[in-house]
């Protein structure tokens, strides 16, 4: 294991129980394969993995199928020797990517990939010494970030704000290498000036632009007030009718700034966690969604666009959700295809940081269109999710109903249908995802 450092000081913060979900969560060495699926050696292709809860542990399923059936733990699963890791799957090169943090321990990461039988194959372990609040994939690194530090100078020393105080602009940067051996490196910035005179920033969010840069959202505030409680990274939001996008290249150096004032920041969140609200269509336009979180915005939740490889905003495209929506907002966003979008919307009109978000809707971009998810369980019923995973046009996501096991609904955004599939004997399921070989 390789860990380059910089010298930071970080804060004692708490990581939140949001990142306790987990994508495509695996434990186990490179020698062992998981129970349920044969692997054929003549056959290239992909296993769905689904993580588990039991009473009292973890377990990870394998299954070539998500339509109908049933699992169980019992017999036919990995126990995890440990819980908390919040699993990322990349598509090429394919691979899942555990990360974890757990207040002042900064745990092992692992990775894992498919051999060429199709059985679990360990690419390499690491670790983060710092929290995380965002995450995803670029440049095919896993990239994790934390706002809310305190940068120092060469010599180790706090940097402090013209009263004295440590400055609280820094953003902690682990970048893991998925072809080295999982070899990690920690960079970090600052944020202070970013876009206003003493305003800062906390970053939600990675999308890779596929030519050696990516976007993130800005969340722009003051800096917080050292005694104030919770984990978050932000202060006082002074514009919060305002949404800024950044641009960074390979090297972390800032390319571009977009910003509109047609929308709020881009970033959903809860408690301490940033969930990313910026994706990608299949032909490279991004989609700027905002959630308009903020208590103090009188825009609408709604969404602008970035044409592939433009520098501003598309200032003839608006899509305000919000109004089409019953006056709901959402949350989390994630990409189906093409230009499809899954959103998860708060079940109360007034949205809190600890609000329930499980009623769904689906969006069609480039035409504005929007329609509520038929077939999911009632908002109500709903006790937990897990984190999706898209494949071949659907979008397949872990539901736990009170009284009934977890089960995996696949998602059609073109009908806007969704259908309970497999069944998992189990108390809950974490996590499912993809993985290719």
């Amino acid at each position: 294991m390789r860990v380059s450092k910089l010298n930071f000081k970080k804060q004692n913060v708490f990581i939140s129980a949001a990142l306790a979900m987990s994508l495509c969560f695996y434990n186990c060495s490179s020698d062992d394969s998981v129970p349920g699926v044969e692997p054929d050696p003549n056959e290239s292709g992909f296993h769905f993995f689904v993580s588990a809860e039991g009473e009292s542990a973890e377990y990870l399923l394998t299954t070539d199928n998500l339509e109908e059936g049933n699992l169980s733990i019992a017999g036919n699963g990995q126990e995890l020797e440990q819980s908390g890791y919040t699993w990322i799957c990349n598509d090429n090169p394919s691979a899942a990517i555990g990360l974890i943090y757990q207040q002042g321990d900064p745990g092992v990461g692992l990775g894992y990939n498919l051999n060429d039988m199709g059985q679990l194959n360990e690419l390499g372990q690491f670790q983060i010494t710092s929290r995380f609040t965002s995450y995803g994939f670029f440049n095919n690194k896993a990239i994790t970030s934390v706002g809310g530090q305190t940068p120092v100078d060469s010599d180790g020393n706090s940097l402090l704000d013209d009263n004295g105080n440590e400055r609280s602009d820094g953003v902690t940067f682990n970048l893991i290498d998925l072809e080295n051996n999982l070899a990690l490196q920690e960079r970090t910035i600052t944020t202070l000036n970013i876009v206003h005179e003493g305003e800062q920033a906390t970053l939600s969010g990675i999308v890779d632009l596929g030519n050696g840069e990516f976007l993130t959202g800005l969340v722009v505030s003051k800096p917080k007030d050292p005694n104030a409680g919770g984990g978050s990274s932000t202060g006082v939001i002074t514009y919060p009718d305002s949404v800024w996008v950044a641009k960074y290249d390979a090297n972390l150096i800032l390319k571009t700034i977009y910003r509109d004032d047609r929308i709020s920041y881009s970033s959903g969140r809860f408690r301490s966690q940033y969930y990313s609200q910026i994706g990608k269509s299949d032909n490279g336009d991004v989609y700027v969604f905002s959630g308009s979180y903020d208590e103090n915005t009188t825009h609408p939740a709604g969404a602008l666009k970035i044409d592939k490889g433009a520098d501003a905003f598309d200032a003839a495209y608006y899509f305000n959700i919000q109004e089409l929506s019953d006056g709901y907002k959402f949350r989390k966003v994630h990409h189906i295809t093409k230009d499809y979008f899954l959103l998860e919307f708060y079940n109360d009109i007034e949205v809190a940081s600890t609000g329930a978000a499980t009623q769904y809707g689906i969006v069609k971009m480039e035409d504005k269109i929007f329609n509520w998810l038929n077939g999911m369980p009632s908002k109500n019923a709903i006790v937990s999710t897990g984190l999706p995973a898209s494949h071949e046009g659907k979008l397949y996501f872990p539901i736990t109903v009170e009284g009934e096991n977890p089960a995996i609904y696949s998602i059609d955004p073109v009908s806007a249908t969704a259908t309970k599939g497999i069944s998992v004997m189990a108390t809950n399921i974490r996590a499912v995802g993809v993985l290719s070989y």
